[in-house]
């Protein structure tokens, strides 16, 4: 299972507390112990919109990640910033050079 997900900041002031965020969101899972899930952010030409990719290997990975206490942190940490709430679209992988 995986997740394509879009986040629109307020403010283009808010760009690097966004970087900043997510590499803290990475380094918590990491120090979590999350190995059931990949997590990909990357920054746009538009320095207010952000896109991630999450893969999960099971429902229970998912779960998990939305449990965690990093993704907690990162979504008191940023919420107040977003225009709106992440965009998310369920997609599957067909064929990859990763993993």
């Amino acid at each position: 299972m995986s997740l394509l997900v879009h986040y629109t900041l307020k403010s283009a002031d808010d760009h690097d507390h966004q970087v900043q965020a997510m590499q803290a969101l990475v380094d918590g899972l990491k120090a979590e112990g999350h190995t059931n899930v990949i997590y990909s952010c990357f920054t746009t030409p538009e320095p207010t919109k952000f896109i991630g990719v999450l893969e999960f290997e099971d429902d229970a990975g998912k779960q998990a990640f939305l449990d965690s206490p990093a993704f907690a942190t990162y979504r008191e940490t940023v919420g107040p910033t977003f225009a709106n709430p992440p965009q998310t679209t369920e997609i599957v992988g067909i064929a990859s050079t990763f993993g």
